[in-house]
């Protein structure tokens, strides 16, 4: 009877993991397009690495993320990580074990800024990806999944050319 229990209590716990990761990377969004409008300068969501092996041990979580914003460095542009602006799934903390960011779509940014696999918000809030970053639905998809499930249990943080953010259940 307890293992019955602890195996459906593990269940739960990853779907929760599922969950918070994804609200804390809906949120880390959402942090970065009011940045862009506060500060009257475009700020980036830049999509670092992914989990090549969504098929792996669930212990083997994968996926990063970092906040970035433009400075002038010698009149170049360069787009700099922002303080605290890092999350990597792999280094923890301990509430996101199992959970992993798939492999995206190749995104191009915005033209001209030389940030690819970036979303990248204007001033006014809007995202300023080129029209192709846009897959079918016209939104931007980010999905992480939780490798603890026997089954593919997955969330998606989705973005749209306005800068509205969506969390949905595939």
């Amino acid at each position: 009877m307890c293992t019955l229990a602890a195996s459906d209590l593990s269940r739960f716990i990853g779907r929760y993991r599922l969950n918070q990761a994804t609200r804390e990377l809906a949120g880390r969004v959402q942090d970065c397009r009011m940045t862009a409008i506060s500060d009257n300068r475009e700020c980036a969501l830049h999509l670092t690495a992914a989990d090549t092996n969504l098929t792996g041990p669930w212990l083997d979580n994968a996926g990063s993320y970092e906040l970035q914003a433009p400075e002038l460095v010698g009149g170049v542009l360069q787009w700099t990580r922002q303080p605290d602006g890092l999350v990597d799934l792999a280094l923890g903390p301990e509430s996101q074990r199992g959970i992993s960011i798939e492999p995206w779509a190749p995104l191009a940014g915005p033209p001209g800024a030389g940030l690819p696999d970036a979303i990248v918000f204007s001033p006014r809030g809007f995202a300023a990806n080129v029209p192709s970053d846009f897959a079918a639905g016209g939104v931007i998809r980010v999905v992480l999944r939780n490798k603890r499930s026997d089954l593919v249990e997955q969330r998606v943080v989705r973005v749209d050319r306005g800068g509205n953010v969506q969390i949905a259940v595939p």
